[in-house]
C-alpha cells in the first residue's frame, strides 16, 4: 500500500451522536471514557482541513465533544470524589493514590473539599502528617545521601508521596 495515499473519512452531528453513545455503553471506567473521547477530539481536529474547521458542520460536532467530554469528566470526579471519601476514612494512602493517578493535580484538589467536609479534619491532617514523616525518614535512609530522598529504593509508591503531601497541603491552609 503506498503510504501517501489519503484516506478520507466524513461523520456528521447524528453519527458522532452515535459513536459517543457506543462509547458510552461501552467504557465503564471514566477515565478511559474522557481519554477516548480527547483522543476522538484530537483526531477529528487533526484530520479536518482548514475550511472544513471554518463551516458550521465542524463546530456542531465540536460542540458535542466538548459536552461530552464535559459531561464524562464531571462522572469521573463523582466518582473519584466517593473513592477519595472512603480513601481517607479508612486512611488508606493506596487507595488515596488509586485516586489521585488518573486525575490531574487540579481535578484531585476539586473533589478534596467534598471529600474532607465528612471527615474531623484535625485527625486527617495528623495521620497525612505521620504518614508524611515516616515517608521521608524511610525516604532518606535510603538514599544515603542528606537531605535527598530516594522512594523507590524505600518502596514509597511516589503517588501516594504526592497524593498525601497534596492532602496535607490542602488541610494546612
Amino acid at each position: 500500500m503506498n503510504g501517501g495515499q489519503l484516506l478520507h473519512l466524513r461523520t456528521n452531528a447524528e453519527r458522532l451522536r452515535r459513536l459517543l453513545e457506543h462509547l458510552a455503553s461501552h467504557t465503564t471506567d471514566g477515565g478511559q471514557r474522557l481519554a477516548a473521547l480527547s483522543a476522538l477530539q484530537t483526531f477529528i481536529s487533526s484530520s479536518a482541513d482548514a475550511g472544513e474547521q471554518a463551516g458550521a458542520a465542524y463546530a456542531h460536532v465540536r460542540t458535542l465533544l466538548l459536552d461530552a467530554q464535559a459531561q464524562a469528566r464531571d462522572h469521573l470526579l463523582q466518582d473519584k470524589a466517593r473513592d477519595l471519601a472512603q480513601a481517607l476514612t479508612s486512611r488508606d494512602a493506596p487507595a488515596l493514590a488509586r485516586v489521585y493517578r488518573p486525575l490531574s493535580r487540579s481535578g484531585f484538589w476539586e473533589i478534596l473539599p467534598q471529600a474532607v467536609s465528612a471527615q474531623d479534619a484535625g485527625a486527617l491532617r495528623a495521620w497525612a502528617e505521620g504518614w508524611m514523616e515516616e515517608a521521608k525518614r524511610r525516604g532518606e535512609r535510603a538514599s544515603g545521601y542528606p537531605d535527598a530522598m530516594d522512594f523507590a529504593k524505600a518502596g514509597i509508591d511516589v503517588a501516594e508521596y504526592s497524593a498525601m503531601d497534596d492532602l496535607l497541603r490542602f488541610l494546612s491552609v
